[in-house]
């Protein structure tokens, strides 16, 4: 088979494109035909060894793609050969065959496209874990959400709205984003380029500030964002795109009593693997009723991954960008 790999730890032009052996599943594994694979900054971090998880060289980066169940391995139930899915596999997506956890893999909802299902399910369920366990939104709340044109900004505006939310605030890096923002979900977005997000939401809650923040930048972004977080709010944290960790003063959390949790969502899957599967439940229910729908910034051939890194890392992408073969 066709596969992408990183030989060392490098920038996206040293990507190889390698004609390998396919992967046998093993027990409890599906193994997956891929039609298509999204990309995200993990893949673009993992590549250079500077993300969490540095897998032994070479390896096929690539952790959520859409296909055809080619095989069960000894153990799995399902789905079945030729059934239509989505799967997480952790790396090893940017390649014409994939071996998934069965657990991490589920069909794919009538009327969804392989492009589309590619990118769902990692955003998404990121973004509803971050909304609805770890930031407890409520019905009628005031939610903010920072780069909200991205894959997992665009997400969490709409299950914000899904949810309930009262009002929603987006912030974009530029101009040409702030449509599109509102066109997913939000009430009011602001350039934080040439706006004051902080004066925006205090300006649009009366003061009270916004009782969840969902912040995947951090640096800057978010010590500002605790100027105008409400009385009992909550700041997620999932990520850092700026490159900056962000510092809190204790006794400011104190004094306005407001929260800061984390999100890291792949860990559930080691300590409560049970709430993934209630999420997902919850987050296909959500579906169900519409307004969930991934928005695809951009396609590439998957020879083109180099390209399509590069034009995920430079701020000029909206949504998810997938890759095809």
């Amino acid at each position: 088979m066709k596969a992408i790999r990183a030989h060392e730890y490098c920038q996206p032009d040293g990507l190889k494109l390698d004609d390998i052996e396919p992967p046998k599943p093993l027990a409890g594994e599906v193994l997956v035909r891929v039609k298509s694979a999204a990309l995200n900054f993990p893949d673009v971090l993992m590549i250079q060894g500077t993300y969490q998880v540095k897998p032994p060289l070479p390896f096929i980066p690539g952790i959520e793609v859409a296909g055809v169940v080619e095989a069960l391995g000894p153990g799995a139930s399902g789905p079945a050969p030729g059934t239509r899915v989505m799967a997480q596999c952790g790396m090893g997506g940017f390649a014409e065959y994939v071996a998934a956890p069965e657990a991490a893999v589920s069909p794919i909802p009538a009327g969804m496209s392989d492009e589309e299902a590619a990118a769902f399910a990692l955003v998404y369920q990121t973004s509803y874990f971050g909304l609805a366990y770890r930031g407890q939104l409520q019905r009628g709340e005031t939610v903010l959400v920072h780069s909200a044109a991205g894959g997992v900004g665009l997400a969490a505006v709409q299950i914000a709205r899904a949810l309930g939310a009262g009002k929603i605030i987006g912030t974009v890096g530029s101009d040409d984003k702030l449509g599109l923002v509102r066109e997913h979900g939000a009430d009011v977005a602001v350039n934080y380029q040439t706006g004051n997000f902080v004066d925006v939401v205090k300006s649009e809650t009366g003061g009270a500030g916004a009782d969840v923040i969902y912040d995947p930048v951090g640096g800057a972004v978010s010590e500002l964002s605790t100027k105008c977080i409400a009385f009992e709010g909550r700041l997620v944290i999932i990520g850092f795109t700026s490159g900056q960790i962000p510092t809190f003063k204790g006794n400011h959390i104190l004094v306005k009593n407001y929260s800061v949790v984390g999100l890291h969502w792949g860990y559930y899957r080691q300590m409560k693997p049970e709430k993934i599967a209630q999420g997902w439940r919850e987050l296909m229910e959500l579906y169900q009723r519409g307004g969930l729908k991934p928005h695809i910034g951009g396609t590439y051939p998957m020879h083109r991954v180099a390209d399509a890194m590069k034009h995920l890392t430079s701020r000029q992408a909206v949504g998810k960008i997938v890759l095809n073969w």
